[in-house]
C-alpha cells in the first residue's frame, strides 16, 4: 500500500500563510496543495486536487512574492541609509 493523496495538516490563512498551532503566522512560509489540506475537508473526489494546486499555489505564490518584495526594499533601503548588514542571503 501506498499513499494517493494527502490531506495536509498545515494550518493556512486567506492569503496561503502557514499558521503556528496558536494562530500566529510564521513569517515566510507559505503552504498550498497537499500541505494545506485545501477545500476538501476530510474527502475529495479524484480529480478534484487540482483546484487545490493551481487556485492556492497562485495564492501562496502572490503572497511570498508581496513579502519577499517588501523585505528587499527594506534591505534597500537599510543599504542606501548604511545601516544594512554587509552580507545577505
Amino acid at each position: 500500500p501506498v499513499i494517493h493523496y494527502c490531506m495536509g495538516g498545515m494550518r493556512i490563512n486567506d492569503d496561503a500563510e502557514s499558521l503556528r498551532s496558536n494562530g500566529d503566522v510564521v513569517q515566510g512560509l507559505y503552504s498550498a496543495g497537499e500541505a494545506a489540506g485545501g477545500i476538501h475537508g476530510s474527502n475529495r473526489l479524484g480529480g478534484n486536487s487540482l483546484l487545490d494546486c493551481v487556485v492556492f499555489g497562485r495564492v501562496s505564490g502572490r503572497s511570498a512574492a508581496r513579502y519577499l518584495t517588501a523585505a528587499n526594499i527594506k534591505y534597500i533601503e537599510a543599504a542606501k541609509s548604511g545601516t544594512a548588514a554587509s552580507a545577505k542571503l
